[in-house]
């Protein structure tokens, strides 16, 4: 693959969350009516990170990535578990499949971003 295709697609793979987050940010400030808006931290810091990610592509960016990453998949893994708890009672079987599906995609794109990991920009 040429060298410039591959740093777009690599690039691409940064901006794509960055851009969800951001939907997410704005979507708090601007299309949320209430008197007294908060900026919610669990949308901003990844936000930032994506977008440096986007920008330097380095190791210290990607570190911070895969931190991030397994937050999340920690928080997938505990919504599971609480859904596997009361199967039956508040959720049922259509949402816990959905759950193993949204984990099975979330760990393929753990995989993707072990491959494009960048190896020689530290910071």
């Amino acid at each position: 693959m040429k060298t410039r295709i591959k740093t777009f697609l690599i690039r691409l793979l940064y901006i794509i969350p960055f851009l969800i987050f951001a939907y997410a940010f704005i979507e708090q400030l601007i299309l949320v009516e209430e008197r007294f808006r908060k900026i919610d931290y669990k949308v901003l810091i990844p936000m930032i990170i994506f977008l440096y990610q986007s920008i330097r592509n380095s190791i210290v960016g990607w570190i911070l990535i895969v931190l991030l990453y397994l937050a999340f998949l920690y928080l997938i893994i505990e919504g599971i578990i609480r859904s596997i708890e009361y199967l039956g009672g508040k959720t049922d079987l259509n949402i816990l499949i959905f759950q193993f599906a949204f984990a099975l995609i979330y760990l393929g794109l753990s995989i993707i971003y072990w491959k494009i990991r960048p190896k020689n920009r530290l910071i």
